[in-house]
Parts: structure tokens; sequence; C-alpha cells
């Protein structure tokens, strides 16, 4: 069992681009229902670069243990002039031989750290299938809560999945204690 203390967050970038697309594809595998994105239309390596490239308005994070990428986090700012206060998080993933470890944990802080130091946004949000326990469980430690059930949101072999809305709101001058939080046993 490795320990989370050895491990280390860090902005992805260009570089981490088959590293990143090799987990983020694992995780598409592993767990479709968990995510909106279909394997056979990931985007390719150079889409996947300009992803991953620097903006003011999204941020990939990636935990390592050592130099191997076992776990990854996007946050991003809404698009819309009028939602720019407002932040999404997405594609949360650690690879199974790391899990209940603290590093998912590690990567919900990072991605909230950027969205509380990050200029006007108040509130972010996320999306996580009804089924992910433990998912469910580590967000409810930052502080989300749920408003909402998305219904039917994806569908799997003619099973289909609903989704959780969960949302955080930061406090109007972006709580930095906010991504303290995360009090929670790792599994």
């Amino acid at each position: 069992m490795q320990d989370a203390s050895s491990a280390s967050v860090r902005v992805l970038t260009s570089a981490d681009t088959e590293a990143y697309r090799s987990v983020r594809l694992q995780a598409l595998y592993e767990q479709p229902p968990a995510f909106g994105s279909l394997p056979e239309v990931e985007p390719n390596l150079s889409e996947t670069a300009a992803k991953l490239a620097k903006s003011n308005d999204r941020c990939f994070f990636g935990a390592f243990q050592g130099e191997q990428l076992i776990g990854i986090i996007r946050i991003s700012r809404y698009e819309a002039p009028n939602e720019k206060h407002r932040a999404y998080i997405a594609g949360l993933y650690v690879l199974p031989s790391f899990r209940c470890q603290g590093y998912g944990k590690a990567l919900v802080r990072e991605a909230l750290r950027w969205a509380a130091i990050a200029s006007g946004i108040r509130r972010v949000n996320l999306t996580v299938v009804t089924q992910q326990e433990m998912a469910i469980r580590l967000y409810q430690s930052f502080g989300f809560h749920v408003y909402g059930t998305e219904q039917e949101t994806f569908s799997r072999d003619g099973q289909f999945y609903d989704e959780y809305l969960m949302t955080l709101e930061l406090n109007s001058d972006n709580d930095h204690s906010v991504y303290q939080k995360g009090q929670l046993n790792d599994c």
C-alpha cells in the first residue's frame, strides 16, 4: 500500500499528454457510467495536448507517485460571460491500486484551491453518478451538497444511470479555507 503523503499533486501541462490520456482512457474503460465520454470519442494526442495548455479558465491536475501519474481531475470556469462566477469539477479518477489512500482528496483539494484564488469564482459545481458512493462522501467532506438529481443521464448496456448535481458555495471573498476541508477517512 502506498502513502499519499509521498505523492505530489501539480498542474498538468502538454508534456503530460501521453500519461494523462492513458489514465483518462483507463477511467473511461473501467468506469464508463461515471464519465460522460466514451473511450472511442476521446480526443487524440494533439487535441489532448491543446486541452492541457495553460488557460485562465481551466486547470488539469495530476497526482504523481514518483514519476507515475496515478490520478487526475479537471476544474473549469463556465464559458458564458454571465456564468464566469461558477466553476465545475470533472473527471476525477485515481488508479485502482492507489485508491482509498488520500489521492482523490488531494486532487479535489488542489482543484478547490485553484477556484479559491481564481478571480471572481463564487461557486463550484459537479455531477456524480448516484451509485458512486465513495466519491459522493469525498465531495460531501469538502462541503458539497446535493441540490438535484438528473434522471437517466447515461445509459450503458441497456441500464440507465442517474447523476446527483452537487454544489459548493465559496464566499464572495473566495473562501481560502475551503480546500482545507475534506476531513474524511480515506475509504
